[in-house]
């Protein structure tokens, strides 16, 4: 920035005042500014963009991505199965479980309901096997789930 020294004629009566520098706007430093002010509301408005691009993608994909994560979960569960767990048991569960995926899809199930049987899950796979007791358990559930 230059600046540029202007002198001010003082008043009669008083000491005479440095001169006042005034600054001369740069047209080279305006023009920077501008161009990243421009800069940053391009990449801002991009991104949104990207955002509002992914929020579609997953609210028409979102049935699918649902039964990606329910059959993923259900074939933890079977994999995790103690040797005393009949085939028939886990036939069962199976049969349950895309049930319960179904009602889910469709709304049939509260995301309360979904969340609650989750954590059972979690609880029932916490030490890497799921007893005949604990498949049982969660296929009365999915049967079944409280309101």
């Amino acid at each position: 920035m230059t600046e540029t020294p202007t002198s001010v004629s003082p008043a009669p009566g008083l000491p005479p005042q440095p001169p006042v520098l005034l600054p001369i706007e740069d047209v080279a430093q305006l023009a920077r500014r501008q161009g990243c002010l421009k800069w940053g509301l391009v990449g801002c408005a991009g991104a949104s963009v990207a955002v509002i691009i992914g929020l579609l993608f997953l609210m028409n994909n979102a049935k699918k991505l649902m039964d990606f994560a329910f059959d993923q979960m259900g074939e933890q569960i079977v994999a995790a199965c103690a040797p005393d767990v009949t085939p028939a048991e886990k036939e069962e569960f199976r049969t349950a479980m895309k049930a319960f995926s179904e009602k889910a899809k469709s709304r049939g199930v509260t995301p309360e309901q979904v969340t609650s049987f989750q954590s059972r899950v979690r609880s029932a796979v916490a030490d890497n096997r799921v007893t005949a007791e604990e498949l049982r358990a969660l296929t009365a559930f999915l049967k079944d789930p409280p309101r």
